[in-house]
C-alpha cells in the first residue's frame, strides 16, 4: 500500500505543470509504464497425528421385554346430521276411475245397460266385472211376438308373475228370440211362448303365457269350457285347448309345435242319444327370420270324427306362410295351407237365432287356401290393407229355408255342398286416427262356386263396413256408421202356392243398407250424455227370408264414470 502512496506523491507534480499548459499546442511523447504485481503467502507445514477408531464393547446381556395392550372401543354419540337430500317431486298420476256404468232406453221398448267395474291400478294383478244387457220389448212383427234381449256377466282376473301371465274369466250369456216368421195376414192368434228361443251359455277360461324374454323357449297354454242350455231341450258341451310352444334356435331359425281342438258332446231332445264331436290338430314346423324375410314352414295335421260320409278322419295339410318388408312400413304377405273348419252348434246359433229344433252339425274341410296381400302406412296415422284368397272348399255351407206346417212359420237349417268348390275372397281396408278424426272402413267381395246348377244361400255377395268417430269441439263427439250387404240368393223348400204367403219367395233378397249415427256430449270428466239413432233409412231390411228388421231406433243414455 504503500508503495502505491509514494508513485502517487512522485506523479503529483508532473501532472499539476501539464495542467498549466492546458491551452498550449504540444506533443504528447510516447511513453509506457508498466506496473507489476508479484506477491506470494508461505505458511508453514504442520505434522498430524492420525490414530485408530477405539472399538466399542458390547454387552452380550440380554433382558425380556413385555408389551401389554389393551382394545380401545372409541364411544361415539349419534350424530343428527341437519341435512335434507334435494328430491325431485314424481309427477302426480291421473287420477283413474276405473268403474263406468251405461243406461239408456229408446223405441221399441228398448232398455240398455252397461257395467264396467275393474281394480285399481297394480303392476301385478288386475281384477274386474263387465255387465251387459240390451233388450227391445217389442219388434216389426206383431209387437211383443218379435221381441229380442241379451244379457251377459263376465267376471275376470289376472296375474303377472316374474316369467309369466296368468289369465283367467269366467262368463254367463243370454240370448232371446222369437220365431216370428209367419205371415200375420193369415195367423192372427199365436202361442207367444211356442215361439220362444232362449239359449243360455255357462262356461270359463284360463289362460298361462310366458313373458320371458331371456328364454329361448316360449309357450302358450289355453283353455276353455262351456255349457250350453236351450228352453227346448237342445244342449252342448265343449271342452278346448290351445297349446303354442316355440324354441328358439339362434337368432335366424325356430321351431314349434303346436296343438289345440276340443272334446264336446252335442245333445237333441228329439235324439234318443247325445253325439260326440272330437277334434285334435298338430301344427309343427319352422320358421325363419333374415333381415327383412320372415318364412313359416310346415304341416298341420288334423284328426276327427265328424265325417260324412267317405270323408277320411285324419288329414293332413300344408302350412306355409312368408311375410317380407321391403321397406319401412310396408310389407308383402302370401301362403298356402289347409284346415278344417270346425262347426259348432253354438255358433250356429249365434248366426242365425232362427234354427229348426233339429238340424246337422259337421265340420267343413278346406284342404288349401292360397292367400296374399299386402299391408303398410303411408304416415303414424294413416294404414292400410289389401289381400285376397282362393279356396277350395268341401262340405261349405249356408241356410235353407224350411217351413214348419205345425207351428206355420218359416225356421232354417244348414244346407251342406259335398262337392268340391270353389271359395274366394277379396278385401281392402283403410284405418286413420288423426287428432280428433277416427275412420275405419273395410269392404269384401265374395265368391262362391257350389256348382253348375246351385247357389250358395243366404251368403252376401259383397259388404262394406264404415265406422267414424269426430270430435266437434272439446265436449261434443259425433259418429256415423254405415253397413251395406250385396244380394244373396234364396234356397227353399216352400211353395207359395201351397202356403199362399203375402211376402216375396223370390230367388233372392235385394241389397241391405244400415246408416246410423251417434252423438256424446261431456257434462264433465266423469259424465257424459250419448244419443244412438239406427237404421235411418227405416228400411225393415230382411236378412232372412220371414224375419224383418226393426225400423228406425233411437237410444239415449247417460254414462258415469267413478
Amino acid at each position: 500500500m504503500l508503495r502505491y502512496i509514494l508513485i502517487i506523491i512522485f506523479f503529483l507534480p508532473i501532472t499539476v505543470l501539464g495542467q498549466d499548459n492546458w491551452n498550449q499546442e504540444g506533443d504528447l511523447e510516447d511513453s509506457q509504464v508498466i506496473i507489476e504485481k508479484d506477491r506470494k503467502i508461505d505458511l508453514p507445514q504442520v505434522n498430524r497425528d492420525f490414530k485408530k477408531v477405539p472399538e466399542i464393547n458390547r454387552n452380550q446381556s440380554s433382558f425380556d421385554v413385555e408389551f401389554n395392550s389393551r382394545q380401545f372401543i372409541p364411544k361415539l354419540n349419534s350424530l343428527a346430521p341437519r341435512i335434507r337430500v334435494l328430491t325431485i317431486q314424481d309427477e302426480k298420476l291421473e287420477k283413474l276411475y276405473a268403474n263406468q256404468v251405461k243406461i239408456g232406453g229408446g223405441n221399441y221398448g228398448a232398455s240398455y245397460l252397461e257395467g264396467n267395474f275393474a281394480s285399481k291400478r297394480s303392476k301385478d294383478k288386475s281384477y274386474g266385472l263387465n255387465v251387459y244387457h240390451q233388450s227391445f220389448a217389442n219388434g216389426p212383427i206383431d209387437k211383443r211376438n218379435s221381441g229380442s234381449g241379451y244379457q251377459r256377466v263376465n267376471p275376470y282376473g289376472k296375474m303377472i308373475f316374474q316369467k309369466a301371465v296368468l289369465n283367467a274369466e269366467a262368463f254367463y250369456e243370454r240370448h232371446n228370440n222369437y220365431l216370428y216368421g209367419y205371415d200375420t195376414a193369415l195367423y192372427t192368434d199365436v202361442d207367444r211362448d211356442s215361439l220362444q228361443r232362449t239359449f243360455h251359455t255357462i262356461g270359463a277360461s284360463i289362460s298361462l303365457t310366458d313373458q320371458n324374454e331371456a328364454s329361448r323357449y316360449h309357450y302358450t297354454i289355453d283353455t276353455d269350457i262351456y255349457q250350453l242350455f236351450t228352453n227346448i231341450n237342445n244342449s252342448e258341451f265343449s271342452f278346448d285347448y290351445n297349446i303354442q310352444n316355440k324354441f328358439d334356435l339362434n337368432d335366424d331359425f325356430a321351431i314349434y309345435l303346436n296343438s289345440n281342438g276340443f272334446i264336446s258332446n252335442l245333445k237333441f231332445d228329439q235324439f234318443d242319444s247325445a253325439q260326440n264331436r272330437n277334434l285334435l290338430r298338430f301344427k309343427s314346423g319352422v320358421k325363419f327370420i333374415r333381415n327383412n324375410l320372415r318364412i313359416g314352414l310346415g304341416l298341420n295335421m288334423v284328426h276327427e270324427n265328424d265325417t260324412l260320409e267317405d270323408m277320411g278322419k285324419f288329414h293332413v295339410y300344408p302350412d306355409l306362410n312368408i311375410v317380407y318388408t321391403p321397406f319401412d312400413k310396408f310389407s308383402v304377405f302370401g301362403g298356402l295351407k289347409g284346415d278344417v273348419r270346425a262347426n259348432r252348434y253354438k255358433n250356429l246359433l249365434m248366426e242365425n237365432p232362427y234354427l229348426d229344433n233339429t238340424v246337422n252339425v259337421f265340420n267343413t274341410l278346406m284342404p288349401f287356401q292360397f292367400y296374399g296381400g299386402f299391408a303398410g302406412s303411408l304416415s303414424n296415422f294413416l294404414g292400410y290393407e289389401a289381400g285376397f284368397s282362393l279356396s277350395s272348399v268341401r262340405y261349405n255351407f249356408g241356410y235353407e229355408a224350411v217351413y214348419n206346417e205345425l207351428e206355420h212359420e218359416i225356421r232354417y237349417r244348414p244346407k251342406y255342398f259335398q262337392e268340391n268348390n270353389t271359395e274366394a275372397n277379396v278385401y281392402v281396408s283403410l284405418s286413420t286416427d288423426v287428432e280428433k278424426i277416427r275412420v275405419n272402413i273395410r269392404g269384401d267381395y265374395f265368391y262362391y262356386n257350389v256348382g253348375e246348377t246351385q247357389l250358395m244361400p243366404f251368403r252376401p255377395s259383397f259388404q262394406l263396413k264404415f265406422n267414424s268417430d269426430y270430435w266437434i269441439a272439446d265436449k261434443i263427439k259425433i259418429g256415423l256408421n254405415a253397413h251395406l250387404l250385396g244380394r244373396m240368393n234364396i234356397s227353399n223348400n216352400i211353395i207359395e202356392d201351397s202356403f199362399n204367403f203375402s211376402y216375396d219367395l223370390g230367388e233372392s233378397i235385394p241389397p241391405i243398407y244400415d246408416l246410423g249415427i251417434k252423438f256424446g256430449y261431456q257434462l264433465s270428466n266423469r259424465s257424459q250424455v250419448f244419443l244412438h239413432a239406427n237404421n235411418l233409412i227405416a228400411n225393415k231390411y230382411e236378412y232372412f227370408l220371414g224375419y224383418p228388421n226393426r225400423g228406425f231406433q233411437i237410444l239415449g243414455g247417460f254414462t258415469y264414470s267413478f
